[in-house]
């Protein structure tokens, strides 16, 4: 199907119908929750507003922490903001401020997306020249590589009356379609000002500014008590990959990946604002020796219950009795055992859910890091893309058998412990399946998986995921469905 000017063709519409379906049926949930949780909601805007600056300056480039940015607009005195890093803060933090006091009587126009522009540059006078204004030079998207030379990534809309031109039909076509869903029509919106780049600087943060104003004017007003610019900055890499893979091909480009990602990220902070809501019910609900030791393990991760009855003279029989009843509450997560068992909080709030790792001819190898105790990965899912056209299950069942194809999960320990185990796909394979995609039972959970063999393990542990086959050139891209912790 056709949106816009763009093409947009899902590879599952039941899957998409039933993530829209996940996201707009929270919104039939969230006045209760609005009218429950009042104060718990002012205090997480509050955190959600300073991660949100903070995340989507640093995008661009900034260097502040979210302590600096909390620090910065707590005490913003325009006279002193002489850093750049400051003035963007400042501006995004005015504007953000204005979305959320007055979203409703913003209109989706030419003179909001101006005006929005004119405050987030407002505090900047090297900005002073464009600011509220389109583009009167060209602003491609460039690379810098390691020896200082600079790559185009793609080519943004001619200033002058071409952008002015597609800017007009960008906002004619939003005003106007009401047959695409809002989130698909804010997703495509969004693509296509990236791709223009109507203005001089700032067309990133503007453009995850006005995220967050077509989603409050489309009724999904929860999105300013969590952060959908922390989880950009968290996915960086595979928001400017699902951005550039599509703008290669413009015009007319498929926009889908670009569409998945979108909502993907807020199924994501959708479920982490559930988890903080649950998180503070419970923690309101624990008594005084309670506090004093889920605060203790809070600050020392991995500490043990002994050391627990030692640092705050509690015995150890109670200490244990009440690590069980935060473990049972969610509270906690237990590592190892007897002796060995140590205890951290749970990091529900900072779960990602349902991302994916693509392994593929190009890219047959994927690093990460499990930077510290409790951070997880889980491979729950994988769901193979034949590079060919088929029509029966036979047609992929015997290619895939002739691919060989193998993920190995190989692992590395900070004191330099190694580990590696293989995983045949053909292995997940049941022959009643019609789609080529497979349910990984039991889940491959990191770093359990390989603590089991080596026994405790100390962080960070390097990993990664490895496509291999008995082929040369596979006939298959690999998707791998993770949880990330």
């Amino acid at each position: 199907m056709n949106i816009h000017t763009f093409e947009f063709i899902p590879l599952n519409w039941m899957d998409l119908t039933q993530q829209l379906s996940q996201l707009d049926r929270f919104d039939a949930k969230w006045q209760a929750i609005e009218r429950r949780e009042q104060k718990a909601l002012k205090e997480l805007k509050s955190i959600a507003t300073v991660r949100s600056i903070g995340a989507s300056t640093r995008i661009e480039g900034s260097q502040l922490s979210d302590t600096e940015v909390e620090v910065l607009i707590r005490n913003l005195d325009i006279s002193k903001l002489s850093d750049r890093d400051q003035q963007e803060v400042a501006g995004y933090y005015d504007a953000l401020n204005i979305i959320s006091e007055s979203y409703r009587d913003i209109s989706v126009a030419e003179s909001s997306i101006k005006h929005l522009h004119n405050i987030l540059m407002k505090h900047s006078s090297k900005d002073a020249y464009h600011k509220g204004n389109y583009k009167i030079n060209s602003n491609r998207v460039e690379r810098t590589e390691s020896n200082g030379q600079k790559t185009v990534i793609f080519e943004t809309t001619a200033p002058g009356f071409a952008t002015q031109d597609v800017m007009e039909q960008l906002i004619s076509w939003y005003n106007n379609d009401s047959s695409t869903h809002p989130l698909i029509r804010a997703a495509v919106f969004v693509y296509d000002f990236l791709s223009i780049h109507p203005f001089q600087d700032g067309n990133g943060r503007l453009s995850r500014l006005l995220t967050t104003l077509l989603l409050m004017k489309s009724g999904y007003v929860w999105i300013e008590y969590v952060s959908f610019e922390h989880e950009i900055e968290h996915r960086k890499k595979e928001y400017y990959k699902s951005l550039m893979d599509a703008q290669r091909n413009r015009p007319g480009e498929d926009v889908t990946q670009w569409v998945t990602f979108f909502l993907d990220c807020l199924k994501n902070i959708q479920h982490q604002l559930l988890e903080k809501l649950k998180a503070k019910e419970k923690r309101e609900a624990l008594g005084v020796r309670e506090i004093q030791i889920y605060s203790l393990i809070e600050n020392n991760p991995g500490i043990s219950s002994g050391e627990i009855a030692a640092r705050l003279n509690i015995p150890v029989s109670s200490v244990k009795r009440i690590l069980s009843d935060l473990v049972a509450m969610r509270n906690l997560i237990v590592h190892g055992a007897g002796r060995g068992t140590s205890y951290s909080i749970s990091v529900t709030d900072q779960v990602k859910h349902d991302l994916t790792i693509r392994l593929t001819n190009e890219d047959k190898v994927k690093q990460f890091t499990l930077q510290q105790v409790g951070s997880f990965i889980r491979i729950k899912k994988i769901i193979l893309v034949p590079l060919f056209d088929w029509q029966h299950p036979d047609e992929w069942n015997k290619r895939l058998l002739r691919n060989g194809l193998v993920i190995t999960i190989n692992a590395k320990t900070s004191e330099g412990v190694k580990y590696s185990q293989p995983y045949t796909i053909l292995g997940f394979n049941d022959p009643s399946y019609y789609q080529p995609v497979f349910l990984v039972n039991p889940n491959i959970v990191l770093p359990e998986q390989f603590s089991k063999n080596i026994g405790k393990v100390n962080y960070p542990i390097l990993c990664s995921v490895e496509l291999s086959g008995s082929v040369d050139v596979f006939e298959f891209d690999v998707l791998l469905i993770i949880d990330e912790g």
